[in-house]
């Protein structure tokens, strides 16, 4: 059984990623775009040799829009609301050229995936449909670049202008629509050329959390079949009753402790070890969404590291991951043990701080916000945070959430490294 075990978990490392969704011009539908439904004047062509996509385009400037930009646009469904599920996949190759022809500068590529969810998109509304993205420089002659999908993030100017609520905040796939490819956020006007030689998917026929969960479940059921195995022959052999119970004991034992550490680990965040929302979202019923608990005092401090994709562009994502468990030990160390850390997506974490009002909060806040601003960080450079503080009304504990999520947009549009506070 044990090489059996052994011998799965080898193929599974050697084919378990053969998953591959190819996007090719032969099987889909390319669009080029750019900003003139908006009233820019920015142009763009689209041409094709063989597998290879070419876009040509000019960003200008327009006095009645202020952001240019060009790109191409990947039908991957049906239809704007039928697209395709790219849950299995973890990884995303992309093999593209992209430079500026009149510049010697090194221009950066948005890369978006369009999501469909009734539950906030409208039919025939393109805008409704969610944006997870992120944006990067491909350079010319790299070869393939390998972005992680879990490095995406749902673009917050997305969330803002669409008031997302916060259960439909993260990042969707399973209803993919659209693959983008556009110029970068910060582009000067002037001439690009895209060349797309590859886009692929890559993913798991099974993915590596569900043949683990299934290779444990296997284990435990043997195990439990063997101690049942054991009970029965303990009450036919007398002589052996003791060892057999003495044996069972520590089995069960056993089984207790990996069970209390896998339980452990589904309650807390991977990369940094501050609880997840899975988690507190268990605690936050039991103890502030039942009748009779609207009396509770609770307070929600919102938090997001200002500039974080500057440090991941600038320093790498390792060093990125690096700063967030630092962070994670920053604000610990400024909390009580009744107050409570969460990772809530990305670069942004929420304190629960049960029993305090709103100026007790926003006094934390700032020492919260003190703390990181004065930490000697480990890339060498000044980190800041800004904050909202809620605290919980006549209200649920999502919409508590809601409004403190709003205080921080205001603090960062304010200028950042702020504590606002949702009155």
């Amino acid at each position: 059984m044990g090489l059996g075990t052994i011998l799965l978990v080898q193929l599974y490392w050697m084919h378990g990623s053969s998953l591959i969704y190819k996007i090719s011009p032969s099987d889909l539908s390319y669009l080029a775009t750019n900003d003139q439904s908006q009233g820019g004047v920015s142009t763009s062509k689209l041409t094709f040799d063989g597998e290879e996509t070419i876009l040509e385009c000019e960003l200008g400037k327009s006095p009645s829009y202020s952001w240019p930009y060009c790109g191409i646009s990947i039908n991957l469904g049906q239809s704007d609301h039928q697209g395709v599920n790219l849950d299995k996949f973890h990884t995303i190759r992309l093999n593209i050229d992209f430079e500026q022809l009149d510049s010697d500068a090194e221009p950066s590529l948005r890369f978006y995936l369009r999501n469909f969810n009734e539950a906030y998109s409208t039919e025939g509304n393109d805008y409704t449909q969610k944006y997870n993205g992120v944006e990067f420089k491909p350079g010319t002659g790299q070869g393939i670049i390998e972005i992680p999908i879990a490095n995406l993030q749902v673009m917050t100017w997305w969330l803002a202008d669409n008031n997302i609520p916060i259960e439909h905040s993260a990042p969707e796939y399973t209803n993919s629509t659209k693959f983008e490819l556009a110029t970068g956020s910060a582009h000067h006007n002037g001439q690009y050329r895209m060349v797309i030689k590859s886009i692929e998917f890559v993913g798991h026929y099974i993915s590596g959390e569900k043949l683990m969960l299934g290779l444990l479940v296997f284990w435990v059921s043997l195990a439990l079949i063997y101690s049942i195995v054991e009970i029965r022959r303990s009450h036919q052999l007398i002589l052996q009753a003791h060892f057999r119970q003495d044996h069972l004991k520590k089995l069960n034992r056993s089984l207790k402790e990996q069970n209390v550490h896998f339980a452990e680990l589904a309650n807390r965040d991977a990369l940094t070890g501050a609880m997840n929302r899975h988690s507190i979202r268990e605690w936050l019923d039991v103890n502030f969404e039942k009748e009779a608990n609207t009396a509770k005092l609770l307070s929600a401090l919102y938090l997001d590291i200002d500039h974080f994709k500057h440090v991941n562009d600038q320093y790498g994502h390792g060093m990125g991951d690096d700063i967030l468990r630092e962070f994670t030990m920053v604000v610990l160390s400024a909390l009580s043990p009744s107050e409570r850390l969460v990772r809530w997506g990305g670069e942004e974490f929420v304190v629960f701080c049960p029993g305090m009002e709103l100026s007790e909060a926003a006094e934390l806040a700032e020492r919260v916000r003190h703390k990181v601003e004065a930490h000697i960080w480990v890339h060498g450079d000044v980190l800041t945070t800004s904050i909202g503080v809620a605290s919980l009304g006549n209200e649920r504990t999502n919409e508590m959430l809601t409004r403190a999520d709003e205080a921080l947009y205001l603090a960062k549009r304010k200028g950042r490294n702020q504590v606002t506070i949702s009155e």
